[in-house]
């Protein structure tokens, strides 16, 4: 049975067309680039990452879907997202109604860090405790243990991205929400974009490379590992999203900077990885429906 796994980002939809059942290689495709979408820009988004796959999307039958955002009381919606704003209140049935032109029989919704590391770690085992980073427009966090993903309660780990960090630069910085000196202030998309005024989102990747680790972005990143190190005392940290895999050019100074007077308290031997390919949390929403 094929699925369709839909990744919905701060700024691109992407998707994956599987059938796990079978040898056939799975499809990706990917929307244009945009920013603070409508409804009907994002179905337009959708629409266009599905037609690269040869698939009629009349005869999707499962999808799953990754959505940014705090989900509402009743799990049919989105209460609040603060990178799409599109998503408030929309029926998830009436999203893929838009896009599909029918709702698929069977639907699961999930968060990208969530998706895309179960998918990671489906195809790169790690032994022990693993910290899955996702950095694009926001920056989410999902901890797993032995493959398994930990949760407090039956719900996720937390908004990593809100995590107030102090003022690493001359003065203070907020993020699109007017909150203050938050890691998505520093790392977010949207963050990276104001700081490299100029270059097109998807160049940003270009402009991270350039960076010395004395830049507040860079600072702000390896505050957020050794906060992570003290909090889930991860075996392995794996950087992903577009901002996330960018800093793959930087990994022994990162490295070594995170291990200077980190807390005994961490693994001491840990590792980071960085993801290889940005379609691991439509990969991962593929397989949640089976």
């Amino acid at each position: 049975m094929q699925t369709l796994g839909i990744d919905i980002g701060g700024t691109s939809v992407k998707v994956c067309l599987a059938d796990f059942f079978s040898d056939d290689p799975a499809q990706f495709g990917r929307s244009n680039v945009y920013s603070n979408p409508s409804r009907g820009e994002l179905v337009d988004a959708m629409q266009t990452a599905m037609s690269r796959l040869s698939l009629d999307a009349n005869h999707v039958q499962a999808v799953g879907m990754c959505l940014p955002g705090k989900r509402a009381a009743d799990g049919e919606s989105i209460e609040f997202s603060q990178n799409l704003s599109c998503l408030n209140g929309w029926r998830f049935s009436q999203m893929l109604k838009a896009v599909l032109g029918s709702e698929p029989a069977k639907f699961e919704i999930l968060s990208d860090v969530n998706a895309s590391g179960q998918a990671y770690l489906h195809e790169k085992p790690c032994s022990g405790r693993a910290a899955i980073i996702a950095i694009g427009t926001g920056v989410g966090l999902g901890v797993f243990d032995n493959g398994q993903q930990v949760g407090i309660g039956n719900t996720g780990i937390g908004h990593l991205g809100m995590l107030d960090i102090g003022r690493l630069d001359t003065e203070d910085r907020y993020d699109n929400e007017g909150a203050r000196n938050t890691l998505e202030s520093f790392l977010g998309a949207r963050a990276i974009e104001q700081r490299f005024v100029g270059l097109a989102s998807e160049s940003c990747a270009e402009g991270i490379k350039s960076l010395s680790m004395d830049d507040p972005i860079c600072q702000a990143l390896i505050r957020m590992l050794r906060i992570v190190h003290a909090m889930y005392t991860p075996d392995q940290i794996v950087l992903m999203g577009g901002i996330g895999s960018a800093f793959s050019d930087h990994q022994e100074q990162i490295y070594a900077l995170v291990n200077d007077g980190l807390t005994p308290l961490a693994c001491s031997s840990w590792a980071l990885a960085f993801a290889d390919h940005p379609y691991f949390a439509a990969i991962g929403a593929a397989k949640s429906c089976f």
